[in-house]
């Protein structure tokens, strides 16, 4: 894998260990090549993927995640979220970000920190009839999207 290429993966049985999320009707992985990714935490690559994204595409982001699938979102500024998205756990090498929405039910991204790659995953449990079908909609930009995010994100550590 070369610096900056996004690949999609297998999702792991470790970004499925909580329950709430275990049983996921999604669940998709992505990995890039970061040299020295370790010297961040977890918690600082997924602020840097989801916070320092180009402005225009953070907010993009941010209004579909809220109109289109109803996410609910905590506060954007606060130690204790991620974009509005609740920490449900963090350790230096391995964060899960959650968030409910009205419209599909609960989603989890899972960020891990290796050696030399990023890690994400994005799991979603249908907790809705119709969750599956709006989920179907919004999956090929999640898809274009996330890979974006995590090289922007690369990219953007090499220079620091």
């Amino acid at each position: 894998m070369t610096t900056n290429t996004v690949r999609r993966i297998a999702v792991t049985k470790d970004d499925r260990t909580d329950d709430l999320v275990a049983a996921s009707n999604y669940a998709a992985a992505w990995e890039v090549a970061a040299a020295g990714a370790n010297r961040r935490s977890a918690e600082e690559w997924a602020r840097a993927i989801f916070e320092d994204a180009p402005p225009a595409l953070r907010r993009f982001v941010v209004v579909g995640w809220i109109w289109g699938l109803g996410l609910r979102l905590g506060p954007r500024a606060s130690p204790d979220h991620v974009l509005g998205w609740l920490i449900a756990s963090r350790a230096p090498d391995r964060m899960i970000l959650r968030v409910h929405s009205v419209v599909l039910g609960t989603a989890q991204f899972v960020l891990r920190v290796e050696t030399s790659r990023i890690v994400l995953a994005s799991l979603v449990r249908y907790d809705k009839p119709w969750a599956g079908a709006v989920w179907s909609l919004v999956k090929p930009l999640h898809h274009r999207i996330v890979p974006y995010l995590l090289a922007h994100a690369a990219w953007e550590s090499r220079k620091t």
